[in-house]
């Protein structure tokens, strides 16, 4: 029975961002088909099943340390909104009232879990694959992204990116990526190194391959001081939940 407001109870309207994220990996498989079936058999598994980031209806703890500073933090979606996350510590140690209150609002419902993803396997354009080097457990490979992906003012375009596949699995253990040359996003900030590396979990019957640690490195100026940043996000305690 349809509920006052027209929706279901049963089957709910899906969100707005949700039909979106559906449109574009319908996209990316039409577009991706022919590239897909002259891939080998385990790169086409690990690719349909690849997924950057954490996927939904996953609970974790994610510890990031910037430069020598360290955030301990936890994220369950079964909670409610704006209850979803919780600051473990920061600095070293338990946070105080003032640092909750401001991580709180740091966090609006809805934030995505973990560092912001750097590219969707959508982005990535299947038919840029290519065998750098392989022996009897694992392949790497080389690619690029799609052309929606890259215009001139966006960064994919500046970056190649590496895949590292487990052949027995399969799944993606590794991505790497790393800028050609030099690059400035705006003005002022120029970016003359980057390089990003996440390593993945093997996949079993009890859960998917999931994020295990991610780090970058960035060298460069900002108004003509230079800068640079060292990031190591790390993921443990994984749970399910409804």
């Amino acid at each position: 029975m349809a509920s006052s407001s027209g929706s279901s109870p049963v089957f709910p309207r899906p969100s707005s961002s949700l039909v979106r994220q559906c449109c574009c990996l319908l996209a990316w498989v039409l577009t991706a088909l022919p590239a897909l079936a002259e891939m080998p058999g385990y790169l086409r598994t690990a690719l349909n099943n690849f997924t950057p980031g954490v996927p939904p209806g996953w609970a974790c703890t994610i510890t990031t340390t910037r430069n020598d500073d360290t955030l301990v933090e936890r994220f369950d979606p079964s909670r409610p909104l704006g209850g979803q996350w919780s600051l473990l510590q920061c600095h070293g140690r338990g946070p105080t009232a003032e640092e909750l209150e401001k991580y709180l609002s740091s966090r609006p419902p809805g934030s995505s879990v973990g560092p912001q993803a750097n590219f969707q396997k959508a982005d990535i354009e299947p038919g840029s694959l290519t065998l750098v080097r392989e022996d009897d457990e694992r392949a790497e490979f080389k690619g690029t992204f799609r052309q929606e992906s890259t215009g001139a003012d966006k960064m994919l375009g500046h970056l190649v990116l590496h895949l590292t596949v487990n052949k027995h699995r399969p799944y993606f253990e590794k991505y790497t990526l790393s800028l050609e040359t030099s690059y400035s996003p705006v003005l002022g900030v120029k970016m003359n190194e980057l390089e990003v590396v996440a390593n993945f979990t093997a996949p079993d019957s009890d859960h998917p391959s999931l994020p295990a640690a991610q780090t970058s490195r960035f060298a460069g100026r900002i108004l003509l001081i230079p800068t640079e940043e060292n990031l190591r996000v790390t993921y443990r305690d994984f749970a399910r939940v409804p």
